[in-house]
């Protein structure tokens, strides 16, 4: 449709007109629209996308309080749609704002388990015999390969490898509890 002025008459029948009747009535059915939405601030959309929709359609009234009551209608059915949408994107709202709030819930939870976690690898690695612990920390916090302990320490590679492999067994058995969920 382009910009310039529509042709009016072809939505007159008689002394009907939707003009007429939008001009004559507009503020009726913007209270009307008010009342419907519990809101007046939508209720000139909701008058004008009525309007609109009648404009595009192809419909002759028989007589001025057809044309009112079928334009009643109209805007109560659009505003209870404006309604319900409304009322799904708050419900909407409210969930996803639940989901982030058990999302940090969990969050806290989570980090409050690792710190736990934590803790307890922390006392089973201070329970290890000496030696054990000795090379425990330089393979796993110092970060020195098995070589190195052995060059450093003055022990065999296997005896490392075997100290490594117990201690990481007496680790296992406290922390599988964590580790398995």
């Amino acid at each position: 449709m382009n910009t310039q002025s529509v042709n009016t008459s072809f939505y007159q029948k008689g002394d009907i007109s939707l003009e007429r009747i939008y001009g004559k009535y507009r503020n009726s059915f913007i209270r009307y629209a008010g009342k419907v939405l519990s809101d007046e601030f939508y209720a000139e959309d909701v008058v004008q996308d009525v309007f609109t929709g009648l404009f595009q359609q192809t419909i002759y009234f028989v007589s001025e309080a057809a044309a009112l009551k079928y334009i009643y209608a109209a805007i109560y059915n659009r505003g209870m749609d404006l309604v319900r949408h409304r009322q799904i994107a708050q419900r909407y709202e409210e969930i996803y704002s639940n989901e982030n709030n058990c999302v940090s819930h969990a969050d806290g939870y989570n980090d409050l388990l690792k710190k736990e976690f934590f803790v307890i690898v922390e006392k089973r690695i201070k329970s290890l015999p000496p030696k054990c612990k000795q090379i425990f920390v330089m393979r796993f916090k110092k970060e020195f390969s098995n070589p190195e302990i052995s060059r450093n320490l003055g022990l065999s590679l296997r005896t490392i490898e075997n100290q490594l492999y117990i201690a990481r067994g007496v680790l296992r058995k406290q922390t599988d509890m964590y580790l398995c969920s």
